[in-house]
This record gives C-alpha cells, structure tokens and sequence, in this order.
C-alpha cells in the first residue's frame, strides 16, 4: 500500500506545472492543504549519504524563506547541484520560485 505522500507525490509530477533548470526540474500544483515540501535526490546524484541530505537541507532551507499558498511542490534534482556553492544554488532555486509565486 503507498503512503499518503507518494500519492501526492504522483499526483503533483503527473498533473502540476513543470519547471526545469540545469540541475533541477520543480513541479508544482494548487492544493487546499499541502503537504510539505518533496525533494527527490537520487543516489545517481551523488553516492554518498551526506551529501544528499546536506543538498537537501539547503534547499529545504530555501523553500521555506519564500510564501507558497496552497501550492505542493516536488523538486527532482541532478548531478550539477552537487557542485554549486550555497548562494549559487539559491539563486537557481530563488529564480524559479519567484517565478510561481
């Protein structure tokens, strides 16, 4: 049985409005109560451990600095984020988040 999450998680890639980057392709769409931010990073990214979660702390960091009602997001990551230092990587991620706001 899924978990409630990898439903929203399907539903959102499926139906939510797409925005790719180089190192990255948001999805997003409206909901009434959303869930909290996903963000996927694959071991293709990077091997080890640390430097996923360290990826995705800084960019759960940058999600929450911006006001998103009502607005589920998915964020799918590639290699290249890897090697971005953090202002670098919250300029991409700042750019497309503003754009949806």
């Amino acid at each position: 049985m899924p978990r409630v999450s990898d439903d929203v998680l399907d539903r959102v890639t499926r139906r939510g409005i797409r925005i790719s980057r180089r190192g990255f392709t948001l999805y997003y769409l409206k909901f009434l109560n959303p869930p909290a931010p996903r963000i996927v990073i694959s071991q293709k990214v990077d091997k080890r451990a640390v430097v996923r979660n360290r990826l995705r702390r800084r960019i759960r960091a940058i999600v929450q600095t911006y006001r998103l009602p009502n607005r589920a997001l998915v964020i799918i990551t590639r290699k290249e984020l890897v090697a971005l230092t953090y202002p670098e990587l919250k300029q991409q991620v700042g750019d497309v988040l503003g754009q949806i706001q």
